[in-house]
């Protein structure tokens, strides 16, 4: 080795060009340019004189070297995660910043309500984010989490907190212009927009593409908020849940509930932070905000 001495910022920079693949998205997760994490990862691998990547046209893979390093610095990383939480746990100000993280249906949903989460905590701030991934709680990306899947991990703690209705909707213009009425005998006469190749595993996803019997969907999407914003756009029909659609005064509900398209919401949090105050004001209004919001949640609507 060449004696220069390992920086662990280098390691937490590793670690995320192995998860993420790229400096891109390196980039983006740990908020520093491409070039410096290019420049972390070339002042790790001189400290330790071995090369930790390969460079590939899919991205960022593992050397023999960057593998075996990789277990030793996770390892690290848990603990330093560990230390921050044990850190944050100790603090009794109802104040500081609470991270809430949430799909983009649930994150547009909660804009709307943040001032009523916070209404009389002037300590507190917080910052909301789309994002799918669990790890961020380890890590304190994030302090909360809404999930529409439970995790297995022993050490998040989660509560369910509804189970969102969905059905189909259109906007009023595109419907009425049509001057029928949806059946299942009718629906590949529909325009639809559906979700992307990379999402046909979802179940909604699969829900539509039995229905339509091989029919196309006109508009392919990779979130529920784009799904959203082409149904407003006039673009066709879609699979929507009730919460985020029967707030929109220009759309309209074509269908009943879809009973075996419901699945729950859960609000995860990590055990270590549970009782921390800001974090728990934020949980106990969540928790209320989602009771008060049962109906919407529940899809309580006449249909069209």
């Amino acid at each position: 080795m060449n004696g220069t001495p390992m920086n662990w910022d280098d390691l937490r920079v590793f670690l995320a060009l192995v998860e993420e693949g790229s400096l891109s998205a390196t980039a983006r997760r740990l908020g520093l340019s491409q070039p410096t994490v290019g420049r972390r990862v070339l002042a790790l691998e001189r400290s330790m004189d071995k090369k930790l990547f390969d460079r590939l046209p899919s991205g960022y893979a593992p050397t023999a070297a960057g593998a075996a390093l990789l277990p030793m610095a996770q390892s690290m990383a848990e603990a330093a995660d560990a230390i921050e939480r044990s850190r944050a746990a100790t603090d009794d100000a109802l104040s500081g910043t609470v991270r809430l993280s949430a799909g983009s249906s649930m994150c547009r949903f909660l804009g709307g309500r943040l001032s009523s989460l916070l209404e009389g905590l002037p300590g507190l701030e917080m910052e909301i984010a789309a994002s799918f991934a669990f790890t961020n709680l380890s890590r304190r990306e994030a302090d909360i989490a809404i999930r529409n899947q439970r995790p297995d991990r022993g050490d998040l703690i989660t509560r369910r907190m509804a189970q969102p209705a969905i059905a189909i909707y259109g906007s009023r213009r595109y419907v009425e212009r049509r001057k029928v009425v949806l059946s299942p005998d009718n629906f590949r006469q529909w325009d639809w927009v559906g979700y992307d190749e990379a999402r046909q595993h979802l179940t909604t996803a699969r829900w539509l593409t039995e229905k339509l019997e091989g029919g196309t969907q006109r508009i392919r999407c990779t979130t529920p908020v784009e799904k959203l914003d082409a149904v407003r756009g006039h673009a066709g029909l879609a699979l929507l849940s009730c919460y985020a659609a029967d707030t929109e005064a220009d759309l309209v509900r074509v269908s009943e509930t879809i009973p075996e398209l419901r699945a729950s919401t859960w609000m995860v949090v990590h055990q270590d932070l549970r009782h921390v105050p800001r974090i728990r004001a934020i949980i106990d209004r969540l928790s209320d905000m989602f009771r008060d919001q049962a109906p919407l949640f529940d899809g309580k609507r006449p249909i069209v």
